[in-house]
């Protein structure tokens, strides 16, 4: 079976973005589509910033018996315009839409998008091959996990999705998206070297913070050795930038030693970011992942209240980041912190200890942004419950939902304090001297053009655009 895979555009063109990554989920369903003996092909409409009109001629030249999008909460209505542009482009091909999205709520998202024929949920390596022979068969789709579809004018659930073994499923089909990695079309504003990629070591998270839905909540990690020996094949093809994807590659301490002993074994050469849960980052992780080529790690600090921690159940301590900050700092390694506005409960005093936080620990980049309530997460069902889930997830809504609080009964005061902060810290001496160093020591056009587009949006000169 012809199956073609597309990573929907995620912003508008002639936008700039602040990071463009291989979709690796894709790659994954393709190799194992591959291996099961159907012919996969990728279509990256995200690198290449792909108009409506490119993509119809390219579905339409490729044909495909399956078409499958991935969908994420912020591109309803780009994904909505896709799906209408594939039946348009191939009328006989099947629809099936997956991703974080259709996981979190397929039932609603298969009502939402009429033009596709079924919902896969969670991960798929080995439901999509199964779905696959099922429609060349004739086999009954209701055996298949985590699948559901339209019966009779009814909705069919197939059995609960099973996870599958991280150590069976083939590595990523990225032959697929050669042209992209030629093109250099994959960054960061965060990357020292281009090109670059991605990795996952690792699928889950063994945490349940309130702003996060993370369907892959079963924590699997793959061996080191098979870790490494990737890493090796990625430097083969001439990467010397990966990202490290794993949502917190160092919950073991031991196997991310492991891996780091072995990179420095091999001799990869190569520079790497991962992410980390600051309550798990240990002075022996910053040296050895230093002497590795660690030289970013994000964490996910979201707070400098102890309070709004507490209440996102996020488990780590104020004294925690600024000891993250700290070890960063002693071993040479950049801290790229994000922070949440907004979450049930917050007050502007919290926001201000947020700023104050910041400000006195510097991390080397603080990402600032409001909560976007995602559905089925704890804080979308408080605010659902409290009556303060404003808006909803619709690929017809013309904004994103938001939580209303008591003292900020419009989105905009919300937007206008995350604006504020957002210029206390970064037109500080401090960190205005750090951006431009790394805009000289980084050399990145894409670097300057974001910057300058996002100075625009701070300090109103350009209108910000929702991402829905």
């Amino acid at each position: 079976m012809k199956v073609l895979l597309i990573n929907p555009r995620a912003t508008y063109c002639g936008e700039i973005s602040q990071k463009c990554y291989p979709p690796v989920s894709l790659l994954y369903l393709a190799a194992s589509l591959r291996q099961a003996g159907h012919e996969p092909h990728v279509l990256d409409a995200n690198a290449f910033g792909l108009s409506d009109e490119t993509v119809f001629a390219e579905i339409q030249k490729i044909s495909p018996d399956l078409t499958g999008i991935s969908v994420y909460s912020e591109i309803l209505p780009q994904v909505y315009c896709l799906a209408d542009l594939a039946k348009k482009a191939a009328p006989q091909c099947k629809l099936i839409l997956g991703g974080p999205h259709a996981t979190a709520v397929p039932k609603e998202c298969l009502d939402q998008f009429p033009k596709a024929d079924f919902i896969l949920t969670g991960e798929a390596e080995d439901s999509l091959p199964m779905l696959c022979q099922a429609i060349e068969t004739g086999d009954r789709l209701e055996a298949i996990p985590g699948l559901y579809f339209r019966k009779e004018g009814a909705i069919v659930q197939g059995p609960k999705h099973v996870f599958p073994d991280v150590h069976a499923i083939p590595w990523p089909a990225k032959d697929l998206a050669a042209r992209a990695y030629e093109k250099k079309r994959y960054h960061s504003l965060l990357v020292r070297k281009r090109p670059v990629d991605t990795l996952f070591t690792s699928r889950g998270c063994p945490f349940s913070c309130g702003f996060c839905y993370n369907f892959r909540k079963h924590y699997r990690a793959r061996k080191p050795e098979d870790v490494v020996q990737e890493l090796a094949a990625i430097r083969d093809r001439g990467i010397r930038d990966v990202e490290i994807c794993d949502d917190t590659f160092t919950v073991n301490e031991d196997r991310a030693l492991a891996i780091f002993d072995l990179i420095v074994k091999e001799r990869l050469d190569i520079s790497f970011r991962i992410k980390s849960r600051v309550d798990v980052f240990t002075e022996k992780l910053a040296k050895a992942g230093k002497k590795a080529g660690v030289y970013l790690v994000a964490f996910g600090m979201e707070s400098g209240s102890q309070k709004i921690l507490d209440a996102m159940n996020k488990k780590i301590t104020l004294a925690q980041s600024a000891e993250a900050c700290r070890l960063t700092k002693k071993y040479g390694i950049a801290a790229h912190s994000s922070w949440v506005i907004g979450y049930p409960g917050e007050t502007p005093d919290t926001v201000e200890d947020t700023v104050r936080f910041i400000l006195k620990n510097k991390p080397a980049t603080a990402n600032l942004a409001v909560l976007r309530p995602y559905p089925n997460t704890p804080a979308y069902e408080i605010a659902k419950e409290s009556g303060d889930l404003m808006g909803q997830w619709s690929p017809h809504a013309s904004d994103m939902p938001w939580v209303r609080l008591p003292w900020a009964q419009d989105k905009k005061i919300l937007d206008d304090l995350c604006t504020r902060s957002i210029k206390r810290i970064y037109f500080t001496p401090y960190y205005t001297a750090a951006f431009a160093r790394r805009m000289i020591t980084g050399a990145n056009w894409t670097l300057f053009a974001y910057a300058v587009q996002e100075a625009q949006k701070v300090l109103g000169l350009k209108r910000k655009e929702n991402k829905e």
